[in-house]
C-alpha cells in the first residue's frame, strides 16, 4: 500500500469521528476535502471559498491529493466539531450560518 493510500484510509476512518460526517461550514453530508491547515473537513463548494483565503485556509482533495503524514495527524487531533468551538465562539446567535441549501 503506498503512502497515500495510507493517508486517504486514515482520512476516511477520521471523518467516521463525530462531526466530521458533514462540511464544517454548512453542514452538507459527507465532504470530501479538508483544511489541512485549518483542521476541518468541508464540501466541495465550502473548498472553493476556501481556496480564495490561502493565506487561511489550504484545502485537499481527502482522495485525490497527497498528503504528508503531519497533516493527517492535525485533521485527527482537530477535526469539525473541535475547531467549531474555538472558531465560532464569538459569532453572535442572530448571525445567520448559511447552509449547503442556499444559494451561492
Amino acid at each position: 500500500m503506498s503512502a497515500n493510500e495510507r493517508a486517504t484510509r486514515a482520512l476516511r476512518e477520521i471523518l467516521q469521528n463525530a462531526g466530521n460526517e458533514t462540511c464544517a461550514d454548512c453542514g452538507a453530508p459527507d465532504p470530501d476535502w479538508g483544511s489541512c491547515t485549518l483542521g476541518v473537513f468541508v464540501c466541495l463548494a465550502c473548498s472553493g471559498i476556501h481556496r480564495n483565503i490561502p493565506d487561511t485556509s489550504k484545502v485537499k482533495s481527502l482522495c485525490l491529493s497527497h498528503w504528508e503524514d503531519h497533516e493527517v495527524q492535525f485533521m485527527a487531533d482537530h477535526g469539525n466539531e473541535l475547531m467549531k468551538s474555538k472558531y465560532e465562539a464569538a459569532v453572535p446567535f442572530y448571525y445567520y450560518k448559511p447552509t449547503y441549501k442556499d444559494c451561492q
